[in-house]
């Protein structure tokens, strides 16, 4: 069956960020994914012949393949991140998300009864993860370090651990309180983007 995958690039300011890094995890999902005639999509031959919008700004860039290796669509659309004010930990064992899949129906029902404010913090046996749509890192105001125990190989998460600036650790939902900060870091977010107290992280 052939099913659908995804990447989320920043566009920012006229040009793409990133984009080794998320050739990458395209390479590594159909290599995983594919079938066995799937070639690999070259993002930057498909921003080339579908270009994002020029001048300044931020855009969220969203690029469909199929598991044959096809792209299937692309489109921009300004960005703006969403606030989020506290984190619900759910005790979810069996959830799989290794690969950037759009049919995200599995992973949104961890959060679906959850305000607009509010966003899942996902625990698999104990062990801290990932939200629905960003890696986490948690800090105590001069160093952050990532679960070790991810959903999804995040590209932003790659990058900051190949420079050093965050660190990869085992946490346990109880270590939660150790730290002072989680943020929130995906393809467009950064450490320091979208921040929660720990104190207002609601424990299972």
């Amino acid at each position: 069956m052939c099913r659908l995958i995804f990447e989320t690039v920043k566009w920012e300011n006229g040009a793409p960020c990133l984009l080794p890094w998320h050739q990458r995890r395209v390479e590594a999902s159909i290599g995983v994914h594919g079938s066995d005639d799937a070639s690999v999509p070259d993002l930057a031959s498909v921003l080339s012949d579908c270009p994002g919008p020029e001048g300044r700004g931020v855009y969220k860039c969203h690029i469909t393949y199929d598991t044959r290796g096809r792209v299937r669509r692309t489109s921009f659309e300004p960005y703006r991140p969403r606030q989020v004010k506290t984190l619900t930990c759910m005790e979810m064992p069996g959830l799989d998300y290794s690969c950037k899949w759009e049919d995200r129906t599995g992973l949104l029902a961890a959060g679906a009864a959850l305000g607009c404010d509010e966003e899942a913090l996902i625990l698999r046996n104990g062990m801290v993860t990932d939200t629905r749509y960003s890696n986490v890192v948690f800090g105590d105001g001069s160093s952050w370090v990532t679960p070790e125990t991810f959903l999804l190989p995040g590209t932003k998460r790659a990058f900051l651990l190949s420079r050093g600036d965050i660190q990869e650790c085992s946490v346990k939902a109880e270590d939660i309180g150790k730290f002072r900060f989680c943020s929130l870091i995906n393809a467009m977010l950064d450490p320091g983007d979208v921040v929660v107290r720990t104190e207002d992280i609601i424990l299972c």
